[in-house]
Order: C-alpha cells, then structure tokens, then sequence
C-alpha cells in the first residue's frame, strides 16, 4: 500500500473541487491553500486528468472542475490515479508471512476507500454542522 503526500494533496485538491463542482478552480488558488508549487499540482493535475477525474477549463474564469459527478467519484479513485496509477491492487510474490498480511491489509484499505465518494464526505460534513449547532 503506499499513500503518499501527493495523494494527500489531490485528495484535498478534489475536496476543494467538489465543493462548487461547477466553478473552475486555478491550481494558483490551490497551491497558495495547501502552501504548495504549482508545478507540483501539475503533476497530480494530469494524473488525475489522465484518470478521467477532472477535465481543464480554457479562458478566462478557467481552471479545473470534476468530470463525474461527486457521487461518482470515490477516493479510492483519487489515490490509485495518484499513487498506483496502474491499477489499485499490487501483487507481491513474496511468501514471508509479514509481507501477505501488509499485502491483505493494503486491500481493504484500497476497499474501503473505494466505497468513500466525494458526496458521501459533504454529507458527513453536514450531518457533523448540523449535529454541532444542536
């Protein structure tokens, strides 16, 4: 399993995103809220774009918006197209004991993960706003 800093960045990079789906966001205004280079977001931009996750807007106004809907898009989506980009499940042949356990273990968190959509953390997100102002 390997979740890395990157994958920590689009999936906050795709959060940002998903809040107004509709309105494009500059990966200037990104990298100045995560404190991070554009060039770096670049790079996590075209993954994810490779992945059919985002689509660029051209002009003025432009930047990028979500290609599926948010029910569609799940973070198990983000993290593969980021740090496994050939696909979520890696196959060790490693007999030792220690290795098939990390493996099984990074699977059902790439599961688990697969089953959390962007919708389902806005969701969460009001159910605790809603909860707190009781």
């Amino acid at each position: 399993m390997k979740l890395s800093s990157r994958a920590d960045y689009a999936a906050k990079a795709m959060l940002e995103l998903s809040i107004n789906p509709d309105r494009p966001v500059t990966l200037a205004y990104l990298a100045r809220l995560e404190d991070i280079s554009i060039s770096y977001l670049e790079q996590i931009f075209a993954q994810l774009r490779k992945h059919g996750l985002v689509k660029s807007v051209r002009g003025p106004g432009g930047g990028y918006v979500l290609n599926k809907p948010l029910s569609d898009i799940s973070i198990g989506d983000v993290v593969s197209a980021i740090d496994n980009p050939g696909g979520k499940t890696t196959e060790n042949t490693a007999t030792d004991e220690t290795h098939q356990l990390w493996n099984q273990l990074s699977k059902m968190v790439y599961h688990y993960l697969d089953t959390v959509s962007l919708e389902d953390i806005h969701r969460a997100k009001d159910n605790d706003s809603v909860h707190q102002a009781a």
